[in-house]
């Protein structure tokens, strides 16, 4: 299953389910209005979404063109985000720094949305409660972070294979760049580590330290991260940042 944010009048969006193809979207304000909703009542959410995604596959169910350029990060802000900075971005916002700004660097990899963890939990609690699966890239400035922006849509587990190794499309200025390898199955342990002195709550992100690549940036300079499936198609849409001087 596939899920995203679309952008509206407030500041949480609304959630959709998308195609796997990522072209086509259906909206489900009747499960729930936003992603974090969905995640307070994942139990009786999840299995309900879960059909809506069946029944976009069969065109069972209406739906709309999906545009990678309307969605918000599937969480456009978060209880608790274990991996960087605090101020999520879209996918396709600006990279708002200071002027004169030196040491721009853009850090990418895998990052799973959990539900309720136990303060303490294993490491298979940890990997019971990973709820979804998405791209973050971190960006930081003079060795401080800037900003955090994550993929257009979030995917559930199995939408990535058990033990499947995963590559980073990564485009420096349309360049291609040699991106991280990984899969999930280190996400369970960044999430017994970040839990390791305190609960997380349904809607934390964590970091999983998976697919890790970073690039060094420039203002001006445009960044892609991306990541196919075997066959070719995008998994969980593009970031695509161009870094801007703030105010400009």
């Amino acid at each position: 299953m596939k899920l995203a944010t679309l952008k509206d009048s407030t500041r949480d969006g609304k959630l959709v389910v998308v195609s796997k193809d990522l072209t086509r979207c259906s909206e489900v304000g009747h499960i729930a209005r936003t992603l974090q909703a969905a995640l307070d009542d994942w139990a009786h959410a999840g299995p309900r979404l879960a059909r809506v995604a069946i029944g976009v596959e069969t065109g069972a169910q209406p739906t709309t063109r999906f545009h990678e350029h309307d969605a918000a990060s599937p969480l456009p802000r978060a209880f608790f985000w274990a991996g960087g900075s605090g101020g999520f971005s879209g996918p396709r916002d600006p990279i708002l720094v200071a002027a004169g700004s030196a040491g721009i660097a853009a850090t990418a990899q895998l990052a799973v949305i959990v539900d309720d963890v136990d303060v303490q939990a294993g490491a298979d609690a940890a990997k019971q409660a990973i709820l979804l699966v998405l791209l973050a890239n971190d960006i930081s400035a003079g060795g401080t972070g800037a900003a955090t922006s994550f993929s257009p849509v979030a995917v559930t587990p199995d939408e990535l294979g058990e033990g499947a190794e995963l590559s980073l499309l990564i485009r420096h200025n349309g360049k291609p760049l040699e991106g991280g390898k990984g899969s999930v199955s280190a996400a369970a342990t960044a999430v017994a580590a970040a839990a390791g002195t305190r609960p997380l709550v349904a809607g934390s992100i964590v970091a999983t330290g998976s697919c890790l690549a970073t690039s060094a940036l420039s203002i001006g300079d445009t960044v892609r991260v991306e990541m196919n499936d075997r066959t070719g198609h995008s998994i969980f849409g593009a970031i695509e940042q161009t870094v801007e001087t703030r105010g400009k």
